[in-house]
């Protein structure tokens, strides 16, 4: 049953309660605060509420985003901000830390984007079959360990399916074996002994219905229940939105929403995306940034854009690992370049050669 008016209204308030607190003083944002309960109802009123649940959450999640005017943090003096940027690298030069954000894991990778920094979009993208998923979700696996709080927000493969590439990547198992139930029994225990583990905080959701609103208010409920350094969402061009736009002004407003989601949360978020077929149609088929579908917009927004990239994929006869690349087309903090990389078929893994 749709929710009827009043309740929206009556929720809405109650969420706004909760949003500026019950003690304001300050008469601007009183004044804000009644302005915004004027423009939702506003809303509620011309919205039609036709659909299904999930629709008529991701309409009310828009509503409340449309209509709330935030005012947003003070400017900052420059100086001060300098000062405590100083502070800041004092602090982690003390500690002997060389990088300006968290360790990837990845050696190369670390010396060239400085780490997994707070506020920045990293997009990975390539060709379906280049192995997008499985340099994620090593990503992820590598962070974690050195105590990375990841979110990893699987819009293709449920959880089951992505914890079965898991227990392949962590035990080293090829991936037909767990899929035909014929492993070991000396490789079940090493990783059952492995996922008993507690220390590692990484979480996987496989909701595939998504909304950009709603992979807002999941990453948000996330952090504060567990906090988060890295979402790593699969993929871009899965993501709903609820407005009847072009595909191209739908990604470009998807690319934009995620990227401002990484400096609210204050933390990495990771987007998967898929390459348009103009790779495949050069003799030289490393992908470009031209390369992105549907939207510019995405290496406008991206911090880093990183293209895991197969040669032998082209090849009839594939060596069980490969030598790949992982090209980074983009580094807003830096240069770009290559890292080379070995790639394992059986396992969907990635490995860094270090040098």
């Amino acid at each position: 049953k749709h929710l009827q008016r009043d309740e929206l209204i009556l929720a809405i308030q109650l969420r706004e309660a909760v949003w500026t607190g019950a003690d304001i003083k300050n008469q601007l944002i009183e004044i804000q605060y009644d302005f915004v309960l004027t423009e939702l109802r506003t809303r509620i009123e011309t919205t039609n509420w036709a659909g299904g649940l999930l629709d008529i959450k991701a309409k009310l999640q828009s509503a409340l985003d449309e209509s709330i005017i935030d005012v947003g943090n003070d400017p900052k003096d420059i100086n001060a901000v300098s000062s405590n940027v100083l502070t800041s690298i004092r602090e982690s030069m003390a500690r002997g830390e060389k990088l300006t954000g968290k360790s990837s894991g990845w050696n190369k990778l670390d010396s060239t984007i400085g780490g997994y920094n707070a506020g920045d979009l990293i997009v990975v993208a390539g060709r379906p079959g280049m192995g997008k998923t499985a340099i994620a979700l090593t990503f992820a696996h590598d962070f974690a360990l050195k105590g990375g709080r990841v979110l990893f927000l699987s819009l293709e493969m449920s959880n089951e399916q992505l914890a079965k590439r898991y227990i392949s990547l962590i035990g080293e198992i090829a991936n037909h074996r767990i899929r035909n139930n014929t492993m070991f029994e000396h490789e079940m225990n090493s990783v059952e002994r492995f996922v008993a583990n507690p220390p590692m905080r990484f979480h996987i959701d496989d909701d595939a219905d998504t909304s950009l609103q709603m992979i807002k208010g999941k990453c948000k409920l996330h952090k504060a229940k567990h906090g988060l350094d890295l979402v790593i969402i699969d993929y871009i061009q899965l993501i709903r939105v609820n407005k009847a736009h072009s595909r191209e002004q739908e990604i470009a407003e998807i690319s934009r929403g995620l990227k401002l989601l990484a400096k609210e949360l204050n933390c990495t978020v990771m987007i998967l995306a898929q390459l348009s077929r103009k790779p495949e149609e050069r003799s030289d088929k490393r992908p470009m940034l031209s390369d992105l579908r549907e939207s510019g917009a995405i290496e406008q927004d991206a911090d880093a854009v990183l293209f895991p990239f197969r040669p032998a994929y082209y090849e009839r006869d594939r060596p069980p690992i490969e030598d790949a690349e992982l090209i980074i087309a983009k580094n807003r903090h830096g240069e770009s370049g290559m890292i080379p990389v070995t790639f394992d078929g059986m396992l969907t893994k990635y490995t860094e050669i270090l040098l």
